[in-house]
């Protein structure tokens, strides 16, 4: 199917190419790059926990396990409900919210 897509593919000469080529001049106002406001890196020290907690996306860490199934769908993770791995699923989900409640109660992991 891939290669049936590649058949019907119109490609332009590099001369036509060429001529199409978008051309930018930055001696123009507006295409005059910004400078940054800060260089390097920066450290972001004592972050809050509970931001880290509300922005992980799960659909990795369920995949890791060999876990299908998607998470969160529409308010609810549907792979809590899958009939071959919901329950392992969910399991698995609850050890790692405990295991990230003792981090957070111990303070024995920093967000940096």
């Amino acid at each position: 199917e891939f290669y049936t897509n590649l058949e019907d593919r119109k490609y332009l000469t590099l001369e036509e190419a060429r001529k199409k080529a978008c051309v930018l001049d930055f001696t123009l106002p507006e295409n005059t790059p910004f400078t940054p406001n800060f260089l390097g890196t920066k450290v972001i020290d004592d972050f809050a926990f509970d931001d880290i907690l509300e922005a992980i996306d799960w659909n990795p860490f369920f995949q890791t396990w060999q876990l299908r199934g998607r998470y969160p769908n529409r308010g609810y993770p549907k792979i809590f409900n899958d009939e071959t791995v919901g329950e392992e699923a969910k399991k698995l989900f609850d050890d790692a919210q405990k295991m990230l409640a003792q981090f957070k109660e111990k303070k024995s992991l920093k967000m940096v």
